[in-house]
């Protein structure tokens, strides 16, 4: 029978392989603020992240657990007009980077490589409302073409499929305060070939995820906006053996968003873990993104 502290390490490791895609779907404010009719964006994403505190069903077990990640995202849609205030942008993602471990958490290594490939479309329709409030919705689907060793057990891929339905509600208040509101659920097929003391098939139980953003615009070229998130969920089992391993976590979210020029978006997020069920629990969280629009 594993200790709590062995349960911890496990916990670290495979929150770990889940991250990646899992922040690369946080939504960032106003993302789903409809965006111009026939435009193509592009996107690049830095995220460092950083723990040191290992929990395990809801107890720290460890504050030598060392976890950092440093990972790349590049991002292309196009946006679509598909009817009278109805738009549609298709996308991808393809995160890039790289897991350092220290501490208790060295014998896992420190791998890196592409991460799985996710593809979307986001569905956003302008509602007759005073302040033309959003809503939308938008389904992922993330496949398992991430670098991956079925000998490891860390690995920046997940040699699994994943799919993920997100919904958003815009609410504008007025011409400069509006609030961000995004729900999602995940869903996981196996992966036959996880390796936890000898390959075998892990699984994992769908994911629910919210988040809420409150936006203020100091002027057209000036935004700031923080808020929180929650995940819930996400258990997972090892050869029908569950590992008792919810993925429940809170956490809180700071942006700034400047658009030096109309077409050109800086945007920079900090932000750290509240609370964490298992796993590492993240106490520095950086996001900066440069967003490109091609008219």
């Amino acid at each position: 029978m594993k200790s709590r502290f062995g349960l911890s390490l496990i916990s670290a490791a495979l929150s770990a392989c889940m991250n990646f895609s899992v922040e690369a779907l946080e939504a960032n404010p106003g993302d789903y603020e409809q965006f111009p009719s026939g435009a193509t964006i592009g996107l690049l994403y830095y995220q460092h992240g950083r723990g040191d505190e290992a929990y395990a069903r809801g107890a720290k077990t460890t504050s030598d657990a060392k976890l950092e990640t440093n990972v790349g995202i590049i991002r292309l849609l196009h946006v679509y007009e598909i009817a009278p205030g109805v738009t549609v942008d298709p996308q991808f993602l393809l995160p890039v980077g790289a897991i350092s471990t220290g501490g208790v958490l060295s014998p896992l290594g420190s791998p890196g490589g592409v991460g799985d490939l996710i593809m979307a479309t986001a569905f956003k329709f302008k509602l007759n409302t005073e302040f033309n409030d959003v809503f939308a919705i938008t389904p992922y689907l993330i496949a398992p073409t991430g670098t991956y060793d079925e000998n490891k057990a860390l690995n920046f891929g997940t040699n699994r499929w994943q799919g993920v339905i997100q919904a958003a509600y815009v609410k504008h208040f007025n011409p400069v305060w509006s609030l961000d509101l995004i729900g999602d659920v995940a869903f996981y097929s196996d992966n036959t070939r996880y390796n936890l003391g000898g390959i075998g098939r892990l699984s994992q139980d769908p994911q629910f995820e919210l988040q809420a953003y409150l936006r203020y615009k100091i002027n057209p070229a000036l935004e700031v906006g923080g808020g929180l998130g929650g995940k819930i969920g996400g258990n997972q089992s090892f050869e029908q053996t569950s590992l008792r391993n919810s993925q429940a976590t809170q956490y809180g979210r700071l942006a700034v968003a400047y658009f030096p020029e109309p077409t050109l978006q800086i945007q920079a997020m900090i932000g750290q873990d509240f609370i964490v069920e298992n796993g590492t629990k993240q106490s520095t969280f950086l996001q900066l993104r440069i967003a490109k629009i091609f008219p």
